[in-house]
């Protein structure tokens, strides 16, 4: 019988909240932990939460983003107050997507860095509220490299161009992680977690370090199997058996975001596959075989790492339901 899992990373809107229930309930989801849509579309939160609970009931839990749209004088306290609105009203937890750090900028039109203290009241407030901070800082590598036919993502840079961050106006993808552990150090009582294995795929090392530094980082695995499993099987396994309890469930699951191409999502037989490609990943010991969002994000092979129970039980739900509020026990 297929395990239970907790995914702590989806995106969907409420008009596809049932397509969502039919696919959790084909692929064994007990819970999804969805992400900023609401905001990002322009719902209102009571209005979009009221759409979630009478489909969903408790198998959904929502993590609003802030507003970025007013960056005049106290935004960073304005962001903290209406999350604590929002958390009063039932969102458990705070979605930060890559554009800090990358574009918003304030009133006076400078870019504001992850580490703006400006923004230091509403990382506060979360530890403060006992809500996580879902955090995507940066992207691959490549992401900030020429994108020419010598990038590995040469392909997805074509079909989203807007993904490219080389080039002047942008800072580099070491700033950025730099800048975002320090609010992690800044904010010992604040939980971060770093969307898509803290978007350092390609440096166990590296996260390895961050997360021995930091005790309140933890990392999920969404839409990165595919870098993840182009480190040698033995490596990864030993890294996801060091770092047992500090990492998440989360594919990036997409139904609705305006302007993606989700239609294999959409489709429940088709996301019931994705899911099983995860678990194959993380289950088993086989070699070369498609990632679950191959060919999307390379067309490459990887292998499985083949996770000890117990340790699938923390990765699958165990570690979610202990830092994000909402998800059973």
């Amino acid at each position: 019988m297929a395990r239970l899992l907790i995914d702590a990373h989806v995106h969907v809107h409420p008009d596809m909240a049932r397509t969502l229930l039919r696919i959790m309930e084909a692929s064994g989801l007990a819970r999804v932990v969805n992400l900023g849509i609401l905001e990002v579309v322009g719902i209102p939160f009571h209005e979009g939460m009221r759409v979630f609970r009478r489909v969903l009931g408790e198998r959904m839990v929502y993590f609003p983003t802030p507003d970025f749209r007013d960056l005049s004088l106290g935004f960073g306290e304005r962001m903290a107050e209406e999350l604590e609105r929002k958390v009063e009203a039932g969102a458990r937890g705070l979605k930060i997507f890559k554009e800090l750090g990358l574009r918003h900028r304030d009133a006076e039109g400078h870019l504001i860095p992850v580490d703006d203290p400006r923004l230091d009241p509403l990382w506060a407030k979360a530890g403060e509220l006992g809500v996580p901070v879902l955090i995507h800082t940066a992207d691959p590598l490549a992401f900030f490299q020429p994108p020419d036919e010598n990038n590995k993502y040469w392909e997805e840079l074509q079909r989203h161009p807007d993904w490219c961050f080389w080039g002047p106006g942008f800072p580099d993808h070491d700033t950025l992680l730099a800048q975002r552990n320090r609010v992690i150090e800044r904010h010992p009582r604040t939980i971060f977690i770093g969307a898509h294995f803290g978007e350092h795929t390609e440096n166990l090392g590296y996260l390895d370090a961050c997360l021995s530094r930091y005790p309140n980082f933890y990392v999920d695995t969404s839409a990165r199997l595919g870098e993840i499993g182009l480190h040698p099987p033995e490596q990864v396994r030993s890294f996801f058996l060091k770092h047992q309890d500090r990492i998440v469930f989360g594919s990036d699951l997409i139904l609705g975001w305006p302007g993606m191409d989700e239609a294999a999502h959409r489709d429940v037989t088709a996301a019931k596959g994705f899911y099983e490609a995860h678990r194959r990943f993380f289950e088993t010991d086989e070699r070369q075989i498609e990632h679950p969002l191959f060919p999307v994000l390379g067309r490459w092979k990887v292998n499985a790492v083949g996770l000890p129970e117990e340790v699938l039980q923390k990765l699958y739900f165990r570690n979610a339901q202990k830092i994000i509020p909402g998800l059973g026990t």
